[in-house]
């Protein structure tokens, strides 16, 4: 869950204002993000433009930089009814768990630490134990909210899924009253950028849709997201298939999903196959733009690496980087310093061994620009396009990093 503020009036343009302008935003940003392109000298953008390229080719498709798919089988999320807030504790808390300090109040107190990094975790090890711990917790609720995200299903039973697994483990939900808000997981569905609110909405078939999964447990946070296609798997695949752990940080066998789920092969129209299709591609190049990242990430080296490298990823398929949202410290704080620019900046600070942060890019068809509903926290495009979300969180090593919340690794 990110906290970094979004620059945005709380109203978007009108399409018609939209479409007006996209031609000669597409001339140019991707003519000026191509210039930048190889400065980097990382081989980012080299390694993306060949997996996009072998996407497009094994799927017969050709996607025009900053494209935005439109369909008649999509609308635009809206405002949804929203269902009545979960308490789970109030001033009695019958089940003895720890809780945040906002968990009753709402209310975020400034960063202990504002200015500075914590290095603690490089020889504090029952702080690092604490930290695997959460963070595993927080990847099996992840998978697991990812494999009850079904068609027919809403996004506020999700939520209280989520919900019940996190408490039932002895954990508290991070995104619960933080600053007041009203769920347990973030749910955001297509257009949606992140922050979404879990309510009445029905998932579909072809529907793209991330889940922000983070739990306070033995005084620190874990937090990590994924995206999933939705249906997006042959219909007599059996639904225990759909559970199998994962792990995002490894490149995608032909033919299925980052879980290691077969992809669907048989749709009633080329419409539907399309709808599906460029949902992949989206999703597969905002993995791809973590593991980048992530790659990017080296003791001695610097923040703006991180940035750079999936920047590289995005121009690589044609599609943005959302700047407006970033990459946090975390710990006993579920948001400190540093704090992680998704996009190439000049931001010197120095990767150092003992430092933990997420890196959460988020992938967008279209423009990355975004604005906020009147509701204070769902973020969505400006232009419609679809968006997905990965994110690990990071522990940085002597010898290079570790990845708190990788499938099967955290012990």
């Amino acid at each position: 869950m990110l906290v970094a503020p979004c620059f945005g009036s709380g109203r978007g343009p009108s399409m018609k204002v939209w479409r007006a302008t996209q031609t000669l935003r597409r001339s140019l940003l991707v003519g000026g993000r191509q210039e930048q392109t190889f400065a980097t000298g990382n081989g980012a953008f080299e390694r993306a433009r060949a997996r996009a390229e072998a996407f497009d080719t094994e799927h017969g498709i050709t996607m025009k930089p900053q494209d935005v798919f439109e369909s008649p089988l999509r609308e635009l999320q809206q405002p949804y009814e929203r269902s009545a807030t979960v308490k789970l504790f109030g001033s009695h808390n019958p089940t003895h768990i720890p809780v945040p300090p906002y968990a009753t109040s709402g209310r975020v107190m400034p960063s202990q630490s504002p200015n500075n990094i914590s290095l603690r975790a490089k020889d504090d090890e029952p702080f690092l134990r604490k930290m695997r711990e959460a963070s595993r917790l927080a990847r099996q609720v992840l998978e697991y909210v990812c494999a009850h995200a079904v068609p027919g299903r809403t996004t506020d039973q999700l939520n209280e899924a989520v919900h019940d697994a996190i408490v039932s483990s002895g954990a508290y939900p991070s995104p619960l009253n933080y600053a007041g808000f009203p769920k347990s997981v973030c749910s955001s569905v297509n257009n949606v950028i992140c922050h979404g609110i879990p309510d009445g909405y029905v998932l579909r078939s072809g529907d793209v849709v991330s889940f922000d999964v983070s739990c306070f447990m033995g005084g620190v946070h874990g937090d990590n997201c994924a995206t999933v296609v939705v249906a997006d798997w042959p219909k007599d695949l059996p639904e225990s298939f759909t559970h199998v752990p994962s792990d995002f940080s490894k490149a995608f066998a032909p033919g299925h999903d980052w879980r290691g789920v077969l992809y669907k092969t048989e749709f009633s129209s080329a419409e539907e196959e399309k709808w599906h299709v460029t949902g992949r591609r989206l999703v597969q190049a905002s993995i791809e733009s973590l593991n980048e990242g992530i790659l990017a990430c080296k003791p001695g080296g610097t923040i703006s690496d991180i940035g750079a490298a999936i920047h590289d990823v995005a121009d690589a398929y044609g599609y943005d980087s959302v700047q407006q949202y970033r990459g946090h410290g975390i710990g006993e704080e579920f948001h400190c310093s540093p704090f992680i620019k998704h996009y190439r900046n000049n931001d010197t600070t120095e990767i150092q061994p003992g430092m933990i942060f997420t890196i959460e890019p988020m992938i967008t068809e279209g423009s990355g620009e975004c604005y906020e509903w009147d509701d204070q926290w769902t973020v969505v495009s400006n232009d419609g396009g679809r968006s997905s979300q990965f994110e690990h969180v990071i522990f940085v090593t002597e010898t290079g990093i570790e990845i708190l919340t990788q499938s099967g690794t955290a012990r």
